[in-house]
């Protein structure tokens, strides 16, 4: 039954260096003008160009550019699953489908508008709709939009996990629960200003426009911690058994230790970092103003 649960709410005493540390990068890649997100896989990093429209491919054993690809129209999310690489586009209102070896376009599917959220989970392709409120399922097998799940006021981030697909749905402030058998929405959970989801093995953790991040219950909904980090955090992702959270407005990264629900360090790094993702135990992360990856040790 959809519900709204009440919240119960340890709030987080976290600990937030009053000057940001300056790592050294293991690499800094050049990848275009502006990177985006950033996703492991295939033994590969990829990101987006969000101006030069693009999908770069970076061996992370050498910290070299491999491949450029041009999936046309303005690319944003990434995704991998299939043996392919899926690409959303923001202007076209497109997703497009990969071949991650050589580039090539597969199959070009049309979607809903201002595309946002973008992964792979439970044998098929989602992706949100920031303005129309839905949240597609695409078919791998049929190359088609096979479900669309109203989903709030404005869905943007997406995870797959607990058996379950979740929404942030930032302008209704909640985090939405979707049964991947039923496509619809089965619980609905208080989150202001939700806005990108990393899960864990026991929680989901909510990147918010409130500067802060919020550890959720996927049972109960309850908010565990709210731990504050920098200015508008977005796409995290877990480094050495840490949350790398990236705050685009101040330049920073936000590194969370689960134990205490607090920040134990932050550090500078390049321009407006938009995203973290994980290879090798290093943290790969992307610059949307001055186009660099910054490859990072723990």
């Amino acid at each position: 039954m959809t519900r709204t649960l009440p919240i119960a709410i340890a709030v987080a005493a976290a600990v937030i260096a009053s000057a940001a540390a300056a790592p050294t990068p293991v690499a800094r890649v050049k990848v275009g003008v502006s990177s985006g997100l950033v996703l492991s896989a295939s033994g590969s990093i990829w990101t987006t160009d969000l101006v030069i429209p693009r999908v770069v491919r970076v061996d992370p054993s050498t910290n070299a550019i491999v491949r450029r690809m041009k999936p046309g129209g303005k690319p944003f999310g990434l995704a991998y699953g299939a043996r392919s690489l899926w690409v959303s586009d923001r202007t076209a209102n497109r997703l497009t489908r990969l071949n991650p070896r050589t580039g090539k376009v597969q199959k070009r599917i049309k979607i809903g508008t201002s595309p946002y959220g973008l992964i792979f989970g439970a044998g098929s392709v989602w992706v949100t709709s920031e303005s129309d409120g839905t949240v597609r399922r695409i078919s791998p097998k049929r190359n088609k939009v096979v479900a669309k799940v109203k989903a709030g006021a404005q869905p943007n981030g997406l995870a797959y996990a607990f058996g379950a697909l979740w929404v942030a749905d930032l302008a209704g402030g909640r985090v939405l629960k979707v049964d991947v058998r039923r496509n619809r929405v089965v619980a609905r959970f208080a989150v202001p200003k939700a806005d990108w989801i990393t899960p864990s093995a026991d929680a989901l953790w909510v990147s918010t426009e409130a500067n802060e991040v919020v550890r959720l219950d996927p049972n109960t909904g309850a908010a565990l911690a709210r731990i504050p980090v920098g200015h508008n955090p977005l796409a995290s992702a877990w480094i050495g058994g840490e949350l790398w959270v990236p705050n685009i407005d101040d330049g920073t990264l936000s590194v969370i230790d689960p134990a205490t629900n607090a920040v134990r360090t932050t550090l500078e790094v390049g321009q407006a970092p938009l995203a973290v993702a994980e290879s090798g135990g290093d943290a790969w992360v992307s610059s949307s103003f001055d186009g660099e990856l910054w490859r990072i040790h723990p």
